[in-house]
């Protein structure tokens, strides 16, 4: 099961609201979920769901909380319909306008009923009816996301607000095709939104799974850190073997202290060891091993600048170690 199914199932089957409350869900249930429809046998409002559970919500709510009997049509699955589509049509304009979907002239608004949502506990209760008509929620694995179908500006402008003011933040509004969406890209808001609307149960799977993600991308990120410093520290060591090979080759090489040619060997008969394996090896510390290695590297520099001097202009000739050095101390 989806999780957007989840959620519009969780919503509908938590316990009725009394008074206010039932009556601003119902509110946001219709606004987001229906239109004023106008029939040969007079207008009224059109709820059109593919989920049971929440025609039932509404049905019941319209009955206990109202008193009005609203019409129930289902419709088979066919054509572009994979799902059976309920619809439920209230004709009662009273009703209507306690609802705050029409005006007193019996004509349909657009903008939120604000005096229904004087509280928090009201402005709770819209949004839940607003996320069981139009929710949608990303499934696990998936980057969070969650929004709420609006079929015009002003009423997803509306549902902002009222987001706003509970002091959950959203990324907009956006339009597709005919119709606009409220959209929440923070795993936090959007766990927010959730228990602020009681889908205890959905908020538990979503942040599970907004949890193994970061997990995941921490694990992969490490994954990729430790590659990359592998390939630098490979690359290193077959720079560092190549160094030695060229001074051990040379006439330098007994002129080098003690300690750079216990490197140089260590480094030599152990080309894949990290710089703490050869601290260990030569019984010093990693610091002095990274001293020892640039110094190294220091000298073979040298012995290759006066290889390509002799080739350029000395015919051929290596300089001697005692040229090498006394180039370097006039240096």
């Amino acid at each position: 099961m989806s999780l957007t199914r989840r959620l519009r199932d969780e919503l509908a089957g938590a316990p009725d609201a009394t008074g206010s409350l039932q009556r601003t869900e119902l509110s946001g249930l219709l606004r987001f979920g229906g239109a004023w429809t106008v029939r040969a046998e007079g207008p009224g409002w059109v709820l059109d769901t593919t989920a049971a559970s929440v025609l039932r919500r509404a049905h019941q709510g319209l009955v206990r909380h109202l008193g009005v009997r609203p019409l129930v049509e289902a419709h088979s699955p066919g054509g572009l319909s994979a799902s059976t589509r309920y619809r439920l049509r209230v004709a009662d304009i009273a009703s209507l306008g306690a609802l705050g979907l029409i005006d007193a002239e019996g004509q349909p608004l657009s903008s939120l009923p604000w005096a229904l949502l004087e509280t928090d506990a009201q402005k709770a209760a819209y949004l839940r009816g607003a996320l069981q008509a139009a929710g949608g929620l990303s499934n696990p694995g998936q980057p969070p996301h969650l929004e709420v179908r609006a079929s015009s500006a002003r009423a997803a402008a509306g549902l902002g607000r009222l987001l706003a003011a509970l002091g959950i933040a959203h990324s907009g509004t956006s339009t597709h095709g005919d119709s606009w969406r409220l959209v929440c890209k923070s795993g936090d808001d959007i766990g927010r939104v959730l228990v602020l609307t009681g889908a205890h149960g959905t908020f538990l799977e979503f942040d599970e799974g907004l949890l193994r993600r970061q997990i995941r991308g921490e694990a992969t990120r490490a994954t990729n850190a430790e590659r990359a410093n592998l390939g630098r520290a490979v690359a290193a060591s077959a720079r560092q073997v190549a160094m030695i090979e060229r001074l051990v080759s040379s006439e330098d090489w007994g002129d080098l202290p003690e300690e750079l040619r216990q490197a140089a060997l260590a480094r030599l008969a152990n080309p894949h060891a990290s710089l703490l394996e050869l601290a260990g090896l030569l019984d010093t510390t990693k610091a002095t091993v990274h001293r020892r290695l640039l110094r190294l590297e220091r000298e073979a520099e040298s012995v290759s600048v006066g290889w390509v001097e002799s080739e350029g202009g000395n015919e051929g000739h290596v300089p001697s170690a005692s040229d090498t050095k006394s180039g370097r101390h006039q240096r």
